[in-house]
């Protein structure tokens, strides 16, 4: 009497402890091609909390950075202009005003503080190359900001021309009596020596003060939404809502800075770098303070109601002329607006095949046909094959004219690679 084969068991894999299992292979992978607002994209083990951690990093920094900005200010503000703070404090006195060099410095310098406070958040969390906040070349792109800028200040004569030209049509319009009055005297006398060295603060920090500014608002702000948020216009409207926000102007004066806002953070995602942003910027506040440190138009300090509906006609018409400009030298120069970053994956795994017994191998095999039990002979290999259908004519399509493929320049930066 025959006794049944059983099947065998099926084998499984033998179970490992989590800490004893290998590490996992990693492998070098490109990045998509990366726009300017998506950058931090492209950092080593990307996360999707880093970059809200960089923010709130930065601040920190930035607080710690402000407190000891203040510790060293006051003796010197006691020493130079004890005043100051009581003015400041009683209301007869603004922020800025260039007859108190001292409240220039002190405020060039608390914004200053906040490049040095988001280069070493970055750095704190390995996001490096730190470069990617200027531009997707890593770095900032000097002969295109030297460029920019010469269409800035082309820019920024267009916009005071039709600015005051503005202004003075609407006053005649509203209140023509007004053109004909004098211009109201000042309440102080003019200080000539407080002036000079408030021009030279101005020309000194001016162009580091709007450069941060750009960084925080343009740089950082814009990556960390495009972070998330792949759509460029969630970080080009965003950051520039709060970037007027931050400013104390009237209704006007807001109009106008936010505007400035939106054209910059466009022309930052467009070109890819914060190079035109920081020319308009630069440009901007040299004239702005310029004024200021003159006396033109009657005030030497920053005050809330400094915009008018002329002002920003000017602006449009002189922001239309820096966008037509600040385009044309971007493609003229080849530089690129993606960046491509070699980052490290998890390679994927093969899972092992499980063995099989002796018994499924041989029923698996397939049995050759015995002759006499009227198996199918296999087919011939002459045998006729059905008839196909015949291919359909594809319509034409036109013949385009023939177009010499141009050589790519050597020096674009179109993909940057990390």
């Amino acid at each position: 009497m025959s006794v049944p084969e059983q099947p065998a068991p099926q084998q499984s894999a033998p179970q490992q402890w989590a800490w004893a299992a290998p590490a996992p292979v990693m492998q070098t992978v490109e990045t998509e091609p990366l726009e300017y607002h998506r950058l931090l994209r492209g950092v080593a083990n990307y996360r999707w909390w880093k970059p809200l951690l960089l923010l709130l990093l930065a601040g920190v920094y930035f607080g710690v950075f402000t407190v000891i900005l203040a510790v060293g200010f006051v003796p010197l503000m006691m020493a130079g202009d004890p005043e100051y703070l009581n003015d400041l404090a009683s209301g007869s006195t603004e922020i800025i005003d260039t007859q108190r060099p001292l409240s220039v410095l002190m405020s060039m310098l608390s914004i200053i503080v906040m490049l040095p406070a988001v280069i070493l958040a970055m750095l704190t969390l390995g996001m490096r190359p730190v470069g990617r906040v200027w531009s997707v070349a890593a770095r900032l792109r000097w002969g295109l900001l030297l460029r920019l800028l010469g269409a800035a200040v082309l820019a920024l004569i267009a916009m005071t021309a039709v600015g005051m030209a503005a202004e003075i049509g609407l006053q005649a319009i509203v209140d023509p009596a007004a053109l004909s009055e004098p211009p109201a005297e000042a309440d102080r006398a003019f200080d000539v020596n407080a002036a000079l060295i408030s021009l030279v603060l101005v020309i000194v920090l001016v162009p580091v003060q709007a450069a941060t500014e750009e960084v925080v608002f343009r740089g950082l702000f814009m990556q960390v939404l495009g972070a998330w948020l792949r759509n460029p216009w969630f970080a080009i409207l965003i950051p520039s809502v709060a970037f007027a926000m931050a400013h104390i102007y009237d209704f006007w004066g807001l109009a106008a800075v936010g505007l400035m806002g939106v054209v910059a953070a466009w022309l930052t995602w467009r070109t890819g770098g914060l190079e035109a942003a920081i020319a308009i910027h630069i440009v901007n506040n040299l004239v702005g303070f310029g004024f200021m440190v003159t006396g033109f138009g009657g005030e030497t300090a920053q005050t809330a109601d400094g915009g008018s509906a002329g002002g920003l006609l000017g602006e449009i018409v002189g922001l239309g002329v820096f966008v037509w400009l600040a385009l044309r030298i971007f493609r003229k120069g080849g530089h690129g607006r993606s960046r491509i970053d070699l980052v490290q994956v998890q390679a994927p795994t093969l899972q092992p095949a499980l063995p099989t017994s002796p018994q499924m191998q041989s029923q698996s095999q397939p049995q050759p046909p015995i002759a006499g039990q009227g198996g199918a002979a296999a087919p011939q290999a002459d045998a006729a094959a059905p008839p196909s259908a015949e291919p359909r004519e594809q319509p034409a399509e036109p013949q385009s004219p023939a177009v010499e493929p141009q050589s790519p320049n050597p020096g674009s930066e179109e993909q940057q690679r990390g």
